[in-house]
């Protein structure tokens, strides 16, 4: 039987992918092996995380294929996505195209699902005002979250300019810190809500179990 490997990130990404996406998975009944890992992107001085260029990622994913007998999907943002990715464009509408050449650049192996988050992770933390609710106690902060979700009915719609991707809004709003407040705030949410809002992502889940009913 074949593990599911998710290579993501970082430990926001490990902690969406093991405290959400495999529990909603083994929910439908899936009980095969899953975790995430981080990428690797200094082996010396055993640094992990972060996407800091095309050939750390491909080794990453090309030493989990060597161990043998497993299922590859990725979770990584396409907010500062390296250039040297196959396919690469800086239109998010187009980040389908992006996982296609990535997937066609690893012989478009049937036991590979690429994806890219539109436009990062945080994005999802806007699918309801739950999680902000218990990290925020300012009603002015408040507010302006509620713009957002008012703004937006699809939250991967939020853009991904350096001064407004979800994460930067989020600091600038109350100081998020990504891997605190982000436990917080997933936890809070559920993986439901994400679904229910944020169409991509949904595809790539159920991608994911088509793939695990094989």
């Amino acid at each position: 039987m074949k593990r599911l490997v998710f290579i993501v990130e970082g430990d926001t990404e490990i902690i969406l992918v093991q405290n959400h996406i495999v529990p909603y998975l083994i929910g439908l009944g899936f009980t095969i092996s899953m975790h995430a890992q981080t990428i690797t992107t200094n082996r010396k001085q055993h640094k992990k995380g972060g996407v800091t260029d095309y050939a750390k990622f491909k080794n990453e994913v090309i030493r989990t294929f060597a161990q043998g007998n497993v299922i590859i999907t990725t979770l990584i943002d396409f907010f500062r996505l390296p250039n040297d990715f196959p396919g690469y464009t800086s239109n998010s509408n187009l980040i389908h195209q992006v996982e296609a050449s990535i997937h066609e650049d690893f012989g478009n192996n049937p036991d590979f699902i690429p994806y890219i988050q539109r436009h990062e992770l945080e994005a999802l933390m806007f699918s309801g005002r739950e999680g902000f609710e218990l990290v925020i106690d300012q009603g002015d902060q408040l507010a302006k979250i509620d713009q957002i979700l008012n703004t937006y009915s699809n939250p991967e719609d939020i853009n991904n300019d350096p001064e407004t991707a979800p994460s930067k809004r989020l600091i600038k709003i109350f100081g998020y810190d990504k891997t605190g407040d982000g436990e917080m705030i997933l936890e809070m949410l559920g993986i439901d809500q994400m679904l229910q809002k944020c169409p991509r992502f949904k595809e790539w889940i159920d991608k994911l179990i088509q793939k695990l009913s094989e």
